[in-house]
């Protein structure tokens, strides 16, 4: 085991600490940031209770009263150095939770976890934890596998602009009908062109390229989003209603892998995701904005043309390009 690896199963062990002997207000604080960038255990064990009322009244006692707690045991844990900073994290643990009527006790639970080495310490920037299907005895199911690091993918975002507004003209039937359309029509341009389709999050689309392994990823990548917008164009010429539309491409590194217990998905992250989405919110009614590391994998291929260094949300001036 490497040092980092070390490090990073010291700091899965630590994550019990509030939960083996909590006190109101560090267990208030836990509960809290569930939905909130993947903080500590509850952000990742609520998969599991979600659907369990005994749990759920429990969660719900300790925000009036000091919980005794639960012991969790680990049968087996096993971590993998994915590159210089990123190690992964999965196993199986059991929960023993000590009820006033009743012991329940959960095993095994599933976990796996994404751990980044900042400064000198192990952040949790992804977490799953769920209790297996019984329907499987595969020692490791869809969804708590070993997440993978890929080195080289472009990223794609759109968003579609004045979306808020368009929701209040339209009837909920027509709304979901013109998603409908123009999203099946970015999912054949995706497939077509040898992209995966990440998600869809409201208006907005996600999908990357290199997943695969393709030397070409962000020219293919400009290529789907081209595509889309020539599509977008086409459309608005016969329909009603007009579409515009921000797209952002950034290429790096990520992190993939399968989460949820019940709707199991396939998702990245890592900072080339979260600067991908900068780029889309930076961009202008129907144009393509990349980044120069972008930049550099298709100016061969597409004239560009340099904006400048611009600033993005967490206030860091980032140099940008449209494609022309």
């Amino acid at each position: 085991m490497t040092p980092i690896e070390k490090k990073t199963l010291e700091t899965f062990n630590l994550m019990w600490d509030t939960w083996e002997y909590p006190t109101t207000s560090s267990v208030r604080k836990s509960i809290s940031t569930w939905d909130e960038r993947c903080k500590g255990f509850g952000s990742g064990i609520t998969e599991i209770w979600k659907s369990k009322a005994d749990f759920r009244k429990y969660c719900e006692a300790s925000f009036q009263q000091n919980p005794e707690g639960f012991k969790v045991t680990s049968k087996w844990i096993e971590t993998d150095h994915l590159s210089e900073n990123i190690v992964a994290l999965w196993g199986e643990i059991i929960i023993t939770v000590e009820l006033p009527q009743k012991t329940i006790i959960l095993n095994p639970v599933r976990v796996t976890g994404v751990f980044k080495k900042i400064g000198g310490d192990m952040k949790l920037i992804q977490w799953h934890a769920s209790t297996p299907d019984i329907s499987t005895d595969e020692e490791l199911w869809e969804g708590t596998g070993k997440p993978k690091f890929y080195e080289n993918v472009s990223v794609l975002f759109t968003d579609f602009i004045g979306f808020g507004k368009m929701v209040l003209n339209m009837t909920p039937h027509d709304l979901v009908e013109e998603l409908n359309v123009i999203f099946a029509e970015f999912d054949a341009i995706t497939r077509k062109n040898g992209l995966e389709k990440i998600k869809i999050i409201g208006d907005s689309y996600m999908a990357a390229a290199g997943l695969g392994k393709e030397e070409a990823h962000a020219v293919n990548a400009v290529k789907t989003a081209k595509e889309y917008l020539q599509f977008l164009h086409e459309r608005n010429k016969k329909m009603s209603i007009k579409w515009n539309m921000r797209i952002g491409i950034h290429s790096g590194s990520v992190v993939g892998g399968t989460i949820g217990s019940e709707k199991l998905g396939f998702d990245l992250w890592g900072d080339t995701v979260n600067l991908a989405s900068r780029f889309e919110s930076s961009s202008e009614a129907n144009r393509i904005n990349i980044s120069s590391d972008t930049f550099t994998l298709v100016k061969h291929v597409y004239d560009c043309e340099y904006r400048g260094k611009i600033k993005i949300k967490d206030q860091r001036q980032i140099e940008m390009y449209f494609i022309n």
